[in-house]
């Protein structure tokens, strides 16, 4: 079993190092074999974690939030949450559409849903008649009963799909807006809900696929869904434990009282940098120095610099502009990303001032594509009547000019593909193998078989 756990988890970068290294000495070191007595503290440590594997995860984070148990008869998909998760669908579908074209624009996080969906199922379990009816032998009530974690999760879930929008969302805009390919026809209805509802389904069909890969493995811990079932506990489990605080402390406040706080706190914290001191959103203060230095606004700026700056911003909001929580995500992950950062920088100051591509005459940082006037370039002066691409416009008009850091990006992502296959493949080729040899073996998990693949084993897929 041990061996197992080393192939799989010997590059994991969540899996404990110490754990690791004792399972290396159990492993490797025969005198283990030899002469069990002079390593009986090594083998009970050892004993222990082959324990928590089985009978739970071998992550303490996972441990932290995820129960290893299940009542499978808990109320989950009652009417009364699927009512309420299509309530909270439709709000945050409309509002997350409405103002996506807003700049800055404005996201409503499953995270409201999920806060608001509480004292909502709370009221309907009060309030609501146990009145129903049964269909194929299953009872189906208003009211089952308490409002369970279950389906408070399934609102949550609900929410969390309906909440992000479609990526054709962004098609639709490039094909209709006059300056872009100015195809009226895309603001047809139909054709909107025919291109989501089909790119939908292949997204969701993958998902289907690969959960043999990313779902079922007891190593694919997703940081961000440790949060919401962190969140969802502290709703639903009236238990208080004491912890291991800063500075040798205990804290026995409970998860509840403490969310309240910090929720009180950054409701407050809000209204400084937004409001009250805009200016603290973001914080170019350094350009306060020398407001005309081309340079100094190009290196420190925030707009259209790079942005180098020990106290960017004030706004959290800000620091979560690509939706990637530095509390949510392991602290590995945030050093990798900001050393990216910081190497990237130096790339793009190279490229904007030796004048690479003509990238000189443009901001250093910008999403735009500009023409070879230095303003917005003109999509649809490259088109011929029927949208397509003419080459003879396009010569009349502009090559199309982009800034050293959108030229940047475009590389890395070209190299992004590789590099994952390459890294996927010399890393985690065992993993995809199980993965694959599960792959036909519908609604079986034959290769996992940790607690919590056990336990959802009592729940029949449909796919």
């Amino acid at each position: 079993m041990m061996e197992k756990v080393w192939k799989i988890h010997e590059l994991d970068p969540n899996f404990p190092d110490s754990i690791l290294d004792k399972i290396k000495e159990f492993l490797f070191n025969e005198d283990v074999f030899i002469n069990p007595e002079k390593h009986a503290e090594l083998i009970a440590e050892v004993k222990i974690e082959a324990a928590l594997i089985v009978n739970n995860s071998p992550y303490a984070e996972v441990r932290a939030v995820v129960d290893n148990t299940d009542d499978p008869n808990m109320p989950c998909a009652s009417l009364r949450a699927y009512v309420i998760g299509l309530l909270f669908v439709t709000v945050l579908a409309f509002i997350n559409q409405l103002f996506s074209i807003r700049q800055p624009s404005i996201t409503v996080e499953a995270n409201v849903a999920q806060l608001l969906a509480y004292p909502v199922g709370v009221g309907a379990a009060r309030w609501l008649p146990d009145k129903g009816f049964t269909l194929f032998g299953t009872r189906h009530s208003l009211n089952p009963g308490p409002f369970s974690k279950k389906e408070h999760m399934l609102i949550t879930i609900m929410a969390k799909v309906g909440a992000n929008l479609p990526y054709t969302d962004y098609v639709v805009w490039v094909q209709f807006l006059p300056h872009m390919f100015n195809q009226s026809w895309a603001g047809s209805f139909a054709y909107q809900i025919v291109i989501a509802i089909g790119t939908n389904f292949i997204g969701f069909g993958l998902a289907g696929i690969c959960r043999r890969f990313l779902v079922y493995p007891a190593y694919c811990v997703w940081p961000t869904s440790l949060v919401t079932m962190a969140l969802n506990n502290s709703f639903h489990d009236s238990s208080n434990p004491s912890v291991m605080g800063p500075f040798k402390s205990i804290l026995t406040m409970s998860r509840l009282k403490f969310f309240v706080l910090t929720f009180t706190a950054m409701f407050f914290w809000f209204w400084l940098p937004n409001f009250l001191f805009e200016a603290l959103s973001i914080f170019n203060w350094i350009n306060w120095i020398a407001p005309n230095n081309l340079h100094l606004s190009t290196i420190t700026g925030m707009n259209n610099g790079l942005g180098i700056n020990p106290f960017p911003t004030f706004d959290w909001n800000i620091l979560l502009w690509d939706q990637m929580d530095p509390l949510m995500v392991p602290f590995f992950n945030t050093i990798n990303r900001f050393v990216g950062l910081v190497i990237s920088a130096f790339a793009l100051l190279g490229i904007w001032y030796t004048n690479t591509f003509n990238t000189g005459y443009l901001p250093i940082n910008s999403n735009k594509v500009f023409d070879h006037f230095g303003k917005f370039y003109n999509v649809t002066r490259t088109l011929d009547d029927r949208g397509m691409f003419d080459a003879a416009k396009y010569t009349d008009y502009s090559p199309a000019y982009m800034s050293a850091a959108s030229l940047t990006s475009y590389a890395c992502f070209f190299a992004i593909y590789t590099a994952t296959i390459s890294y996927a493949f010399m890393y985690h080729r065992h993993e995809i193998m199980m993965g694959f040899k599960n792959l036909f073996h519908r609604g079986e998990r034959q290769e996992y078989n940790d607690v919590h693949n056990r336990l959802m084993s009592a729940y029949p897929e449909g796919w």
